[in-house]
């Protein structure tokens, strides 16, 4: 049963993560074509930036589910949030460290595959297993 009221949320999670994927493989090639190889590089490292930390929230958001463990539902989530939050923030400060890092493929990357699960949660949502 409580396999069950996690599934869909699962499910949707596993689909928002695919079209990121295609999201920042687009990007990716994008930059790789028309900028270099290191703006392909910093766009590659934007993407991650933005989809890692929100399959670590993921994984808390729908780790527990139903009445009787409400409270767990709640702790999961603030948990999810707050790893979301720091990873991000790691993550951001790590790939900073690098000299060829270029800031515009970087955030522009990371702003796009952020609002990409937008749409993709509306479309996405709707569809069913």
């Amino acid at each position: 049963m409580i396999a069950s009221l996690t599934a869909s949320g699962r499910a949707l999670a596993k689909r928002i993560f695919y079209c990121q994927v295609i999201v920042i493989i687009v990007l990716s090639v994008f930059f790789a074509v028309f900028f270099g190889h290191n703006s392909a590089i910093s766009s590659l490292l934007g993407g991650l930036i933005c989809m890692l930390p929100g399959v670590i929230f993921a994984y808390f958001a729908f780790r527990y589910a139903g009445a009787s463990k409400n409270k767990l539902v709640v702790q999961q989530f603030n948990k999810g949030s707050k790893l979301k939050f720091f990873t991000t923030i790691i993550f951001f400060i790590v790939v900073y460290q690098w000299n060829d890092v270029q800031p515009l493929p970087l955030l522009l990357s990371y702003v796009v595959t952020l609002v990409s699960q937008w749409p993709a949660i509306l479309f996405l949502g709707r569809v069913r297993e």
